[in-house]
Protein backbone atom coordinates (compact mmCIF):
# COMPACT_ATOMS: atom_id res chain seq x y z
CA UNK A 1 0.00 0.00 0.00
CA UNK A 2 1.52 3.65 -1.27
CA UNK A 3 -0.14 6.15 0.73
CA UNK A 4 1.72 8.97 -0.16
CA UNK A 5 2.51 9.45 -4.42
CA UNK A 6 4.58 11.59 -6.52
CA UNK A 7 1.38 13.41 -6.98
CA UNK A 8 0.98 14.27 -3.49
CA UNK A 9 4.87 15.52 -3.28
CA UNK A 10 3.98 17.67 -6.01
CA UNK A 11 0.84 19.24 -4.24
CA UNK A 12 3.36 19.46 -1.14
CA UNK A 13 6.07 21.30 -3.57
CA UNK A 14 3.22 24.02 -4.82
CA UNK A 15 2.23 24.59 -1.26
CA UNK A 16 5.60 25.63 -0.45
CA UNK A 17 5.73 29.52 -1.27
CA UNK A 18 2.04 30.03 0.31
CA UNK A 19 1.90 32.23 3.54
CA UNK A 20 -1.77 31.03 4.47
CA UNK A 21 -2.61 28.02 6.44
CA UNK A 22 -3.75 25.34 3.73
CA UNK A 23 -4.34 21.76 4.31
CA UNK A 24 -3.75 18.96 1.69
CA UNK A 25 -5.26 15.08 1.67
CA UNK A 26 -4.05 12.63 0.01
CA UNK A 27 -6.06 9.52 -1.79
CA UNK A 28 -8.24 7.27 0.95
CA UNK A 29 -6.81 4.20 0.97
CA UNK A 30 -9.12 1.42 2.70
CA UNK A 31 -9.81 3.89 5.61
CA UNK A 32 -6.32 5.98 6.03
CA UNK A 33 -5.54 8.69 4.20
CA UNK A 34 -2.20 11.30 4.85
CA UNK A 35 -3.35 14.42 6.02
CA UNK A 36 -0.42 17.31 5.61
CA UNK A 37 -1.36 21.08 7.46
CA UNK A 38 1.17 23.43 6.22
CA UNK A 39 0.92 26.42 8.62
CA UNK A 40 2.52 29.21 10.31
CA UNK A 41 5.29 27.84 13.16
CA UNK A 42 3.70 29.30 16.68
CA UNK A 43 7.43 30.26 17.66
CA UNK A 44 8.47 31.78 14.46
CA UNK A 45 5.27 33.27 12.73
CA UNK A 46 7.73 34.14 9.68
CA UNK A 47 8.41 30.16 9.24
CA UNK A 48 5.94 27.81 7.66
CA UNK A 49 5.96 24.60 8.67
CA UNK A 50 4.56 20.91 7.27
CA UNK A 51 2.63 18.76 9.80
CA UNK A 52 2.07 15.03 8.70
CA UNK A 53 -0.50 12.82 9.94
CA UNK A 54 -2.12 9.80 9.00
CA UNK A 55 -5.79 10.15 9.51
CA UNK A 56 -9.01 7.98 9.35
CA UNK A 57 -11.38 8.59 6.56
CA UNK A 58 -14.16 7.68 9.12
CA UNK A 59 -14.07 10.27 11.58
CA UNK A 60 -16.25 8.81 14.24
CA UNK A 61 -14.35 5.50 14.43
CA UNK A 62 -11.06 8.21 15.69
CA UNK A 63 -11.63 8.27 18.97
CA UNK A 64 -12.31 4.66 19.39
CA UNK A 65 -8.85 3.92 17.65
CA UNK A 66 -6.24 3.56 20.82
CA UNK A 67 -3.76 2.67 17.78
CA UNK A 68 -4.20 5.79 16.36
CA UNK A 69 -3.35 7.91 19.15
CA UNK A 70 0.24 6.45 19.02
CA UNK A 71 0.92 7.80 15.59
CA UNK A 72 1.75 11.18 16.58
CA UNK A 73 1.59 13.72 13.60
CA UNK A 74 5.29 14.72 12.45
CA UNK A 75 6.51 18.05 12.10
CA UNK A 76 8.84 19.13 9.15
CA UNK A 77 9.73 23.14 10.56
CA UNK A 78 12.61 23.89 7.92
CA UNK A 79 10.75 23.28 4.68
CA UNK A 80 9.79 20.37 2.58
CA UNK A 81 11.87 17.63 3.08
CA UNK A 82 12.78 15.30 0.70
CA UNK A 83 9.99 12.66 -0.30
CA UNK A 84 11.81 9.74 0.84
CA UNK A 85 11.98 11.66 4.25
CA UNK A 86 8.29 12.04 4.11
CA UNK A 87 7.91 8.33 3.29
CA UNK A 88 9.71 7.08 6.07
CA UNK A 89 7.78 9.18 8.70
CA UNK A 90 4.34 7.63 7.24
CA UNK A 91 5.93 3.92 7.38
CA UNK A 92 6.91 4.73 11.03
CA UNK A 93 3.24 6.05 11.65
CA UNK A 94 2.03 2.92 9.62
CA UNK A 95 4.14 0.97 11.98
CA UNK A 96 2.68 1.94 15.49
CA UNK A 97 -0.98 1.97 13.91
CA UNK A 98 -0.45 -1.77 13.09
CA UNK A 99 1.98 -2.67 16.24
CA UNK A 100 4.80 -3.76 13.98
CA UNK A 101 8.01 -4.20 16.13
CA UNK A 102 6.25 -3.76 19.08
CA UNK A 103 5.82 -5.99 22.30
CA UNK A 104 8.96 -8.47 20.81
CA UNK A 105 10.24 -10.97 23.88
CA UNK A 106 14.12 -9.94 24.21
CA UNK A 107 16.31 -12.81 25.06
CA UNK A 108 18.46 -11.74 28.29
CA UNK A 109 21.33 -13.16 29.75
CA UNK A 110 19.89 -13.30 33.31
CA UNK A 111 20.77 -15.37 35.78
CA UNK A 112 18.99 -16.18 39.23
CA UNK A 113 21.10 -16.63 41.75
CA UNK A 114 20.15 -17.19 45.56
CA UNK A 115 20.54 -13.73 47.43
CA UNK A 116 23.29 -13.52 50.36
CA UNK A 117 21.02 -12.16 53.41
CA UNK A 118 22.55 -10.86 57.00
CA UNK A 119 21.05 -12.26 59.28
Amino acid sequence: MKLFTEQDYVALKQMEPHTETETYRGTVHDDLVIEVVHRRHRKDPSRMIYVVSLNHDKLNDLFNDDLYWRAEPAKFCYGLPPMEEIEKTIRKMLDFRNDVGEWKPVALNLTFEQPEFDS
